[in-house]
Order: C-alpha cells, then sequence, then structure tokens
C-alpha cells in the first residue's frame, strides 16, 4: 500500500503539469492566430483579414470544444494581451468569449461564443450573427441564484462608430443542457430578456474604465442600474433602477 500511494503523489503533479501544459499551448495557438489576423488590419487587406478571421472562429470552436478544461482555464496570456475578451460568471458554470474580427472600420464587428457547464459536461456554442450585425464584447457575467435556478446577468458593448456605441444587459439561463434568453425584465412593454442603452462615447470619454461601466449591477440588493440618456445620447448621472422581487426585475 505504501508503494502504490508513492506513485500516486509521484504521478499526480506531472498529470497536472501536463494539462496545464496542454492549455498554454491552446492559449499561444490562438494567441497567434489573433496575431496574424490584426497584422493585416494594419496592411488594410481585406481578403487576408476575412481569411484570418474565419480561421481564428473555426480555431477557437475547435479547442474549445475538444477541451472542455478550458471553461476554467484563465487565459491571462489572451486577455492581457488584448485579443479576446474572455468574462466569466462567478459561479464558473458560464463563460464568454469575444473579440474583434478587424473586419470593420470604425463600425467594430465581433465574434461571440459562448461556453457553460451542465451536470459536468461543458458545451461550446458559436453565436451566429444575422448579415450587417455587428455583435459586440462582453465586459461582466453576474450570476443571480434563485431557489429553483440560477440566472446570469451579461453585460454587453457595442460600437457603432466613434461617436455610437451601445450597452446592454441580457439575462441567460442554462436549461436541459442548452443556454437560453430569459424574458425576466418587465418593461413598458412586457416582458424581455435585455435592456439597451444607446449613447454618444464622447460624453463619457473622460472616464477612466474602459468600456464605461454605464449598466451596473449590486448583487446584494439584486439591483442594476440603467443610465438616463438623453435624446442626443449623453449620459447623465441619473439612473432607472430594476430590483429582482424573487420572480422577475421590476423598475423601482
Amino acid at each position: 500500500m505504501k508503494t502504490i500511494k508513492f506513485i500516486l503523489l509521484l504521478v499526480a503533479p506531472i498529470v497536472s503539469f501536463s494539462q496545464n501544459a496542454g492549455l498554454e499551448r491552446i492559449e499561444q495557438d490562438l494567441l497567434s492566430v489573433y496575431n496574424k489576423l490584426f497584422s493585416f488590419y494594419h496592411r488594410h487587406d481585406s481578403d487576408s483579414l476575412q481569411k484570418y478571421s474565419e480561421q481564428l472562429r473555426n480555431r477557437t470552436i475547435e479547442l474549445l470544444s475538444k477541451n472542455p478544461q478550458t471553461l476554467a482555464h484563465p487565459f491571462s496570456v489572451l486577455i492581457d494581451s488584448n485579443a479576446f475578451e474572455i468574462v466569466t460568471s462567478d459561479d464558473g458554470f458560464f463563460r464568454i468569449y469575444s473579440w474583434d474580427t478587424w473586419t470593420g472600420g470604425t463600425m467594430h464587428f465581433y465574434d461571440i461564443i459562448y461556453q457553460f457547464s451542465n451536470k459536468g459536461k461543458v458545451y461550446t456554442e458559436p453565436v451566429n450573427l444575422e448579415e450587417g450585425d455587428c455583435g459586440a464584447f462582453y465586459s461582466a457575467i453576474y450570476a443571480l441564484k434563485t431557489a429553483t435556478k440560477t440566472y446570469y446577468l451579461a453585460v454587453s458593448n457595442a460600437g457603432f462608430s466613434s461617436k455610437d456605441k451601445a450597452q446592454s444587459v441580457e439575462v441567460f439561463s442554462i436549461e436541459n443542457d442548452q443556454l437560453k434568453l430569459v424574458k425576466l425584465i418587465k418593461s413598458q412593454n412586457g416582458f424581455t430578456d435585455r435592456i439597451n442603452v444607446e449613447y454618444d462615447f464622447f460624453t463619457v470619454v473622460d472616464r477612466p474604465e474602459r468600456p464605461p461601466a454605464l449598466i451596473r449591477y449590486d448583487k446584494n440588493k439584486k439591483i442594476f442600474y440603467i443610465p438616463v440618456v438623453y435624446e442626443d445620447g449623453k449620459v447623465t448621472d441619473k439612473f432607472i433602477q430594476y430590483k429582482f422581487n424573487g420572480k422577475y426585475f421590476e423598475k423601482i
């Protein structure tokens, strides 16, 4: 028995190191493709941009699908290099990968991949955008736990031009091995799964954080704050509050 225990102790660190090394190789692989893509952005080579944008998307889907342990990997190199935006829910069950495809101009186009875990199995779900939809990058995911299920509040950011931007909060849940949008917000027009705020970036350009933290969430009070924006796009210091009442979010 002593010999068996010794072998297990000896092997365990090797297995762990091997797994970490594999994840690091995946990260370097994705960074290499991204850097190749970005190099053609400066050359204004639209054909190569499209080619490597598709390659990066397909490669990311492949590597995430084949390696479910990526859900828990920090991907600090990709994040610190500003190649990918990767945000994970507080409970670790839901993650969103998003990145600029560099195929646009002042309007930025993004690729998005959802990754989530349910009953011990990890799923990878790429987002297929409609033609003309520029997508968005995600900057936060908040988990809201109730007695029966968990909801996820995801904050996304879109850029239509240097001036015109949008920030949204979307509500997701994981049900029957599927990720679904949930109409959990009561608005004047009925229930919805999201709230969108369009704004003039130059009215908040002096704020230090990027992206500007316009939509905020207090997980203790279960309230999210939506900024009041004038028709000309100017962001004010006022907020509309939506509080979770146990069943849905309603304006207070």
